[in-house]
Formats: C-alpha cells, sequence, structure tokens
C-alpha cells in the first residue's frame, strides 16, 4: 500500500469513475485500475462494487476512505512543510473566472512557473457556478472565484475585491446626473448570463429600485460584455479597474447611480478532503499576486 494508491481511491470517489479518476491524475484508466487491483491484494479486501457504471465503494473500501484521506493529508502537509519547494512536480487543474483571467492571471502564472518549476497548470476558464460544481465532483483542485463560497470539504482563501460600477458608452450621451434603477432601466441594459454571480446581484438592484431588469443583450464574460459596451450597445455593470483607460481615454463614462453596489469579493477555493501541497502553495501565491483590494465596504 502506497500514497499513490490512496490518492486513487480517493479520486475514484469524488469522480464517481475509474475514467474519472484517470482524467483527473493524467493517467490512463489501466493505471488507475492497477493501482487499485495492488492496494486490494495488499489489504486482502475488494474495495470497489465495480457492478454498476458508478464506481461504488464496498463497506471494506467506506471504512477506508477516513483513514486514507487522513494519510493522504499528512503527506501533503509533511511535503509542503520540510519539501524544498523547487522540487515540487505534478499538475494542478485550476478554474479562473474570466476577470481574472482578463487581468491578473498571466502574472500568476509566471509566478508559479519561476516558484515551482516541475509544476504543470491546466486552466479552465468558466462562471463560479460551474467551477465551484467542477471542483466539487473532482475536475479541478483550484478555483479562484467570486465569494463567499460556503461549501462543505472545502478551504476559502481571500483575495480581495473588485469595484463594480455602471458605465455607459460616451457615444449612447446617457445623463450624467444621479441616476436611479428607474432612470437607468430607460437605457438598453447589458447584463451578464444568469449563471454569473452578478446577476442575481443586478436584478435585485433594480427590484429594490422599484424597476424591471431587461437585459438587451446577456454573455457570460466581462470582456464581452466590456466589448459590447464600448461598440456603444448599451450601458452595463463593469469593473471600474479593468476600464480605467478606456474611461480616462473619454470612451467610456462611468453613471452616478444609486443606491451603491457593494464591492465583489474574490477568493481562492480548494478541497481539504484531497489535500494537495499544489493546491495550497498556488492559493496562497495568489494571495501575493492578487490585483484586488484588500477590503470591501
Amino acid at each position: 500500500m502506497d500514497i499513490r494508491q490512496l490518492e486513487t481511491l480517493i479520486r475514484i470517489v469524488e469522480t464517481g469513475s475509474f475514467a474519472g479518476a484517470a482524467d483527473a491524475l493524467s493517467a490512463t484508466q489501466s493505471t488507475i485500475s492497477a493501482r487499485i487491483g495492488a492496494l486490494e491484494r495488499s489489504l486482502g479486501v475488494t474495495l470497489f462494487d465495480r457492478s454498476s457504471h458508478r464506481a461504488r465503494l464496498t463497506p471494506k473500501g467506506q471504512e477506508l476512505l477516513k483513514p486514507a484521506q487522513e494519510i493522504v493529508a499528512l503527506a501533503a502537509r509533511v511535503r509542503h512543510q520540510i519539501g524544498d519547494a523547487q522540487a515540487l512536480t505534478g499538475t494542478i487543474r485550476m478554474g479562473v473566472v474570466g476577470l481574472v483571467a482578463q487581468t491578473w492571471l498571466p502574472k500568476l502564472m509566471a509566478a508559479v512557473r519561476d516558484r515551482y518549476p516541475g509544476v504543470t497548470v491546466v486552466l479552465d476558464i468558466a462562471l463560479t457556478a460551474a467551477l465551484v460544481d467542477k471542483l466539487r465532483d473532482g475536475e479541478i483542485e483550484l478555483a479562484i472565484v467570486t465569494g463567499p463560497i460556503d461549501e462543505a470539504g472545502t478551504s476559502s482563501v481571500p483575495l480581495g475585491y473588485d469595484e463594480f460600477v455602471w458605465i455607459a458608452p460616451s457615444a449612447l450621451n446617457v445623463p450624467t446626473e444621479r441616476m436611479t434603477p428607474v432612470d437607468l432601466a430607460r437605457w438598453p441594459v447589458l447584463g451578464l448570463s444568469s449563471q454569473s454571480h452578478h446577476a442575481p446581484v443586478i436584478e435585485r438592484w433594480f427590484r429594490e429600485g422599484g424597476a424591471e431588469y431587461k437585459p438587451v443583450i446577456s454573455c457570460n464574460t466581462v470582456r464581452v460584455l466590456g466589448d459590447l459596451t464600448l461598440a456603444g450597445l448599451g450601458v452595463s455593470l463593469l469593473p471600474r479597474r479593468s476600464y480605467a483607460a478606456e474611461i480616462a481615454a473619454g470612451m467610456l463614462t462611468v453613471l452616478d447611480t444609486t443606491p451603491d453596489i457593494k464591492p465583489v469579493e474574490f477568493v481562492a477555493l480548494y478541497r481539504t478532503s484531497t489535500p494537495n501541497p499544489l493546491t495550497s502553495a498556488t492559493a496562497a501565491l495568489a494571495t501575493e499576486i492578487s490585483e484586488f483590494a484588500n477590503r470591501g465596504r
């Protein structure tokens, strides 16, 4: 019995199949089967019921799961606390929301390459809800998403806050005086898709202000939303810092709206049930690299 076999058992449970574990561990399915076979032979018991499509633990397998998680967690702590960071190797699958991808993700990747040259990163750019689902299912090990996130079996590392403001293309000639949701609703509003963190926030802002939120165009990335706004198609809620150059150049105008919308929190989220020194190390590095403000309002 070795650590790799125990890690494999845990990943099969997380992903629900030998094939899923193979993908998660960047191994072949035959390798995964061989590891579990060797583990079963060393213990003299059957760990998985292979009669159904989804791999299920036998009673003996269920009995082993918690000790396996504890052993893997201890090994991860030893590697992280005592081992040489330069010697860390392996692959980390990391999910990132679009706003981070279009701003400071390249700096984070450069820092990872510099500090952990033996580590390979596989990126997945998606919305927060989709990334949390993938983290839960074991498809990724680390997610940089909007928060706060209350997800069992995970650790959340704060990365700071970003300010989102209503922005209009200067060519649209939207009034500069203070505007309420009712006032803003008279203009074409561009929005993010319903799976976005901002969708319910925006909808509630309009509803509590006595207006109906009816976006003329919706999309699932901030970058596309910004491009549509720059094209003069409507007003949208965008991160002020990301469009500072366009605002300074007079291409975009920050609208004076009331009430204010609270800054958006961002976090690095990773599973604690399957500790991996790569995930905690990368999450810690993200706190150093993050360009978000350290506190909200």
